[in-house]
């Protein structure tokens, strides 16, 4: 028998498995002006919620994982090329004109992207300012946008005071849901609980729990235990 459970990677119908309450729930905070921090280890199924959650918004949604990013300046580049995925180049690049450190912008004749690149500075304040407050400014009360920020504990690594920096720019954002996910929960508890944290309470807490094996729905049921990849996590 085919086994209908599906992990280690974004899922989508029909492996997607109920996560009724859960939906429901991440699609009410996303509809209002709070931002969205969510935990639980790694095979939950957090992302695959998200993602779920925000198709059924139809919203543009920027997604980053940041154990992809190598710094602040390749955060930076990433978040940028996001952007690009999502605006008309051509509106794009009028307001780039603006920024105070000019990316290094080429096409790729591969995948027929933008390649992104700065330079090395030794203040990234004014980079993260211009790059982030690009996409409040594509975005407005009408035309919200979500950023997902894939394994947020990884922010703690790339630059001291990065998580400062970035707490005082995105607060002041008006069009932008933020959702900050982590596999880490003593790190992201930190980062979100901590009162001296940059981050302290600027999301809703929502902790991912495992699915009960109640809530599986009969479709996707199978006979024998052998056939579950992982069912730990059911």
């Amino acid at each position: 028998m085919t086994n209908p459970f599906k992990f280690g990677s974004v899922v989508d119908d029909p492996f997607f498995t109920n996560r009724v309450e859960e939906l429901e729930k991440v699609k009410q905070i996303l509809e209002s002006n709070n931002h969205l921090v969510m935990i639980s280890p790694r095979r939950f199924g957090k992302t695959s919620l998200i993602r779920k959650t925000v198709k059924n918004l139809k919203r543009d949604v920027l997604s980053l994982d940041l154990q992809l990013v190598s710094g602040v300046e390749d955060f930076a580049a990433q978040y940028l090329k996001r952007i690009y995925r999502i605006f008309p180049s051509e509106k794009i690049k009028h307001l780039i004109k603006n920024f105070r450190i000019i990316p290094s912008l080429s096409l790729n004749p591969i995948n027929n992207e933008v390649d992104i690149s700065f330079q090395t500075t030794e203040s990234t304040l004014p980079l993260l300012e211009d790059v982030l407050n690009l996409l409040e400014q594509l975005c407005n009360s009408k035309h919200r946008a979500i950023v997902i920020l894939d394994e947020f504990q990884e922010v703690m690594r790339l630059e001291p005071g990065f998580d400062k920096k970035l707490r005082s720019i995105m607060q002041l954002h008006k069009n932008i849901n933020y959702v900050f996910l982590g596999s880490q929960e003593s790190m992201m508890r930190e980062i979100f609980e901590k009162k001296k944290s940059p981050f302290y309470h600027f999301g809703l807490f929502f902790q991912l729990q495992k699915i009960e094996k109640s809530h599986i729905h009969s479709k996707h049921k199978v006979k024998s235990s052998s056939d579950y990849t992982d069912e730990n996590n059911l």
